[in-house]
This record gives structure tokens, C-alpha cells and sequence, in this order.
């Protein structure tokens, strides 16, 4: 199954993606260093997760660094909600960019035991949000989704 795109206004890229196991699990593969490492790597194959810190309570806060063929890429963010195994925001920034933070909200609903993620992500202007999508952050989504249903 593949990930499902959609841009449903100016600022904002909306994503959805069904996972064939209960909404534990898929929270747990979300929120567990651990696991998170094993399947959030994007296209490349020649990818290292560096860094996966992540402090998953209200007021915690995360940081990822992978290093591929082309460089070192940062994300980091503060969580802002966290309700188990149901929803999860947080803000989001790139490191070393003037790419500005985020807004994200992640979603799973699960259903005969199986769990539709859906997440939004909000950025302050057009812009941003066209040049983010232009990135291939799609793709990278989709394949990193993809080895989350094999781990979940």
C-alpha cells in the first residue's frame, strides 16, 4: 500500500497510510528509538541513522541525524501533545537550513486491527510548503512507511 498525499490548502501537506497491525504497535514503532531506526531512512540505501533521541511526553523533545551519500541531515522538534496510541504533535525544524518549523500532528485509527495513519503538517507560508514537497519528501515518506509496516 502506498502512502497518499494530498495538499488541502496553502500551507499544508496532508498524509495517510493503513498499517496491518493494532495502533500499539504502529505508536510504539513511531516512538521507540529503537525501532524508529530500523525503518525512518528514506530512499537511499547507503543511509546511517546517527542521532535518534527522542523524550515522547509533553515537553520532551527530538532530534534525528542520518548521514547518507549526500551529507548529514538534522530534524529535530518539541513535542507539544502526546495522547497514547491515538495522537501525537510535535514542531519540526531542519538543521543547518533557514527552512522554517512546523506544525505536526499524527493521527492513527485503528479498525479490526488495522491502523490508518494520518498525519498533517503545516508550514507558514506557500513557499515553504511547495518547496518541502519539491524536496522528494514524499518518496522518502513512502519508502521509510513502507519498512514501518514490516516493522509494526
Amino acid at each position: 500500500m502506498k502512502t497518499e498525499f494530498t495538499l488541502p490548502d496553502d500551507t499544508t501537506i496532508s498524509y495517510t497510510r493503513t498499517f496491518a497491525a493494532p495502533a500499539e504497535r504502529v505508536w510504539q514503532a513511531c516512538t521507540d528509538p529503537q525501532v524508529v531506526r530500523t525503518w525512518m531512512l528514506g530512499p537511499s540505501k547507503d543511509t546511517t541513522f546517527e542521532v535518534c533521541d527522542m523524550d515522547i511526553r509533553e515537553g520532551g523533545s527530538f532530534r534525528w541525524v542520518w548521514l547518507d551519500p549526500d551529507g548529514r541531515l538534522e530534524i529535530y522538534g518539541d513535542v507539544l501533545e502526546v495522547d497514547a496510541p491515538r495522537r501525537l504533535v510535535t514542531t519540526e525544524q531542519m538543521g543547518g537550513t533557514d527552512w522554517p518549523p512546523t506544525h505536526n500532528v499524527v493521527e492513527l485509527t485503528e479498525q479490526d486491527g488495522r491502523t490508518v495513519l494520518t498525519g498533517t503538517i503545516r508550514y507558514p507560508s506557500k513557499e515553504a510548503r511547495d518547496g518541502a514537497y519539491a524536496s522528494g519528501m514524499a518518496d522518502g515518506m513512502d519508502v521509510s512507511f513502507a519498512r514501518l509496516d514490516e516493522a509494526a
